[in-house]
């Protein structure tokens, strides 16, 4: 019985389990990649949004700072400010006109009015320690508004400046800018993943100055505002549902830039789920397409194993069904149902035969084979060894071939060239029953390649080597095949490492050798040196000599001479 019925099954299991392997690890380092991008972007996202955020915060106030300097930098124009609070508009208007320059008119609605226009700035509050009212400019009115400054309040997004006299360095009042908070949002708009990002700007105080996209509770952000030495315990708190990064700006700020963390984790998550279900999907659908290709070539094989069954079981009628398609199951086939017509063909005439003559009549009725139909079948043999991945074995089958079609010919004689491929041949198919046992070698001078000599004359010195001189304990067992010409005459000579002769057995041989009976023996372990040295004779007449001796390998040298010019 067939025992590897379904090696194209586990086969196809077999591709089908590293195919899904191989997909799925791939989608899972794809994963592993888009997680660590996801990662990379929510950082970028933190950083760009803490940084375009600590950057503008740092420009705001160095221009409320500025605006603070150019009210100050000199006594006429800490004069011109208090004047800016003791008169009305129009007496405070002609008190600039009279103390200004010709190229210097200083009046301060119109600076103030310059600085909101040019920088953002949404609102400019002045107010001195001595006066009991606070002067709010806006854009719509740079002049300014008097309001009571104990009912003074500031919101949003503003920065205080200290008016600082430089005799006594004693405050005397204080300037607050309220800038827009667009300029920081339009900003963080252009920042990654920006929907995302939440910013908070902390003065040193604990007050909230800014926030972007917040959706913190308003008990976090009472905690983060009530004390600033808290804002670590806080932070510790909201670090564990958000990623969070924060920096301290130049006038001592705290910039807080944060992202949820079950965003990020929710987006990881639908990111591996759509990879690894890719991957599953392809995974099913390329099972599916491998199975329904193979399931027409699994069905005739099982069909032909079927058979092959039967046949083993002794039942000859039996045939392997030939798929209609084209093909090596199809050329397999067809050769399997040939080979069986002939065997019954055979059968029926050596049932036929007398039993006392049953191994003549078999070789008789082997060598009435077709040669043709046995080197197809054997090509048939090879080339599904080739669709099967058995290489050792395909070639085992062509070198098998090829001596077979070698010994069948019917040419008398060949090149030297040929004789030497066939006799390689020969060795090989020892080799591959001995492996790592038999080396072998063959050297041939380029001018002899096409040399005429007979017929199997390298074969039978090899044949002699391996009946009687091989030693398969070992596994340094080589042979040397080589043909070198001289001036005067042509070497052909086989050395191995096998066993040597004694002198006795020596001198034997080279006796037989010498002698001049050309004619083939049998009978005995010289008939293959014999049989050589006959046909050798037959061909070079007198110019031919043969002999043996022992080498420095430990082994034999069988030595062929034929000399030239006679």
């Amino acid at each position: 019985m067939i025992k590897n019925r379904y090696n194209l099954q586990k086969l196809m299991t077999f591709y089908i389990k590293v195919m899904v392997i191989t997909i799925t690890l791939f989608a899972i380092i794809m994963s592993g990649f888009k997680v660590r991008d996801i990662m990379r972007d929510m950082n970028q996202a933190i950083d760009s949004g803490m940084n375009r955020t600590t950057l503008l915060v740092d420009l705001q106030q160095g221009e409320a700072n500025q605006l603070v300097r150019n009210l100050i930098q000199n006594p006429a124009k800490v004069k011109n400010l208090q004047k800016f609070f003791q008169l009305n508009s129009a007496d405070y208007l002609t008190y600039s006109q009279n103390n200004s320059g010709e190229n210097d008119f200083y009046y301060i609605p119109h600076q103030v009015s310059e600085f909101m226009q040019s920088n953002n700035a949404d609102k400019v509050t002045f107010s001195l320690n001595q006066e009991n009212q606070a002067i709010v400019a806006t854009q719509k009115n740079p002049g300014g508004m008097r309001v009571d400054s104990k009912k003074l309040r500031s919101s949003g997004l503003y920065y205080g400046v200290p008016l600082i006299n430089d005799a006594t360095f004693q405050s005397f009042g204080s300037v607050i800018v309220n800038f827009h908070p667009g300029t920081i949002n339009d900003s963080l708009h252009y920042s990654p993943n920006h929907n995302e990002l939440q910013v908070f700007v902390l003065t040193d105080i604990g007050r909230l100055r800014y926030s972007y996209n917040s959706n913190l509770s308003e008990y976090s952000k009472k905690a983060l505002m009530q004390d600033p030495n808290q804002n670590k315990s806080v932070l510790k708190i909201l670090h564990k549902g958000y990623f969070i990064r924060t920096q301290e700006a130049a006038n001592g700020d705290q910039i807080i830039a944060m992202i949820p963390k079950n965003i990020i984790y929710k987006r990881i998550t639908c990111n591996v789920f759509l990879l690894l279900l890719g991957a599953a999907l392809i995974d099913i659908f390329l099972w599916w397409s491998l199975k329904y290709i193979f399931r027409n070539y699994r069905k005739h094989m099982r069909a032909m194993t079927d058979a092959m069954d039967s046949i083993s079981k002794g039942d000859l009628k039996t045939r392997v069904p030939v798929p209609e398609q084209e093909g090596e199951l199809n050329t397999l086939a067809n050769g399997i149902n040939n080979m069986l017509n002939a065997i019954d063909q055979y059968v029926v005439q050596i049932i036929q035969l007398q039993l006392e003559q049953k191994d003549a009549n078999m070789k008789a009725l082997q060598s009435q084979i077709n040669p043709h139909f046995l080197y197809n079948t054997l090509e048939y043999i090879r080339m599904y060894a080739i669709n099967e991945g058995q290489t050792e074995l395909a070639d085992v089958v062509f070198n098998f071939a090829s001596l077979l079609r070698n010994n069948i010919s019917q040419e008398s004689t060949v090149t030297l060239d040929k004789e030497f491929e066939f006799a390689e041949k020969y060795i090989y198919l020892y080799q591959m029953r001995f492996p790592d046992q038999v080396a072998y070698q063959f050297t041939l001078n380029d001018n002899l390649q096409e040399m005429k000599v007979p017929k199997f004359i390298i074969q039978p010195l090899i044949e002699n080597y391996f009946k009687h001189g091989i030693d398969l304990e070992r596994f340094d067992n080589a042979v040397h095949i080589r043909a070198d010409k001289f001036s005067d005459r042509v070497e052909i000579s086989v050395s191995d490492n096998g066993t040597p002769l004694d002198n006795k057995q020596m001198a034997e041989l080279n006796d037989k050798l010498a002698s001049q009976d050309a004619k083939p023996i049998s009978g005995d372990r010289s008939i293959g040196l014999m049989n050589v040295k006959a046909r050798m004779t037959g061909t070079f007449g007198k110019n031919f000599k043969m002999f043996i001796t022992n080498n420095k390998f430990k082994g034999v040298t069988v030595k062929m001479q034929i000399f030239l010019g006679e």
